[in-house]
């Protein structure tokens, strides 16, 4: 649209419009010029960027920290919780064997084999 080609607004309006942006000029200043500009406002952007990303930091160390205490504390209490070994070398026939030895000691003896 072609500002020439405006129609001036009713007064109400123009005067809404008015403060309107006489609000945007108070929430918005304008940026201060001169040579350190761009360096203060990089300072401002790198500022913001730490703390930010400084309380993910936080939190993955401390996830980090809480992990390896848990792996430290299962390496440690597993092997000292298992007295026995789980599995067995022999075959189920040696095992067998084993459990009934006596009886066979028994019947040599002359016992009886209840």
């Amino acid at each position: 649209m072609d500002r020439m080609n405006r129609q001036p607004l009713p007064g109400n309006e123009a005067d809404k419009l008015e403060s309107l942006w006489a609000k945007y000029r108070e929430a918005c200043p304008d940026p201060e010029s001169g040579a350190n500009f761009m360096p203060l406002l990089w300072q401002k952007i790198e500022a913001r960027r730490v703390e930010t990303t400084s309380v993910f930091r936080h939190m993955a160390q401390a996830w980090a920290v809480a992990a390896l205490a848990l792996t430290l504390i299962i390496a440690v209490l597993i092997p000292r919780l298992q007295k026995e070994p789980i599995y067995s070398a022999n075959t189920y026939v040696e095992v067998l064997d084993e459990a009934h030895a006596n009886d066979a000691v028994d019947l040599l003896a002359g016992g009886e084999v209840e």
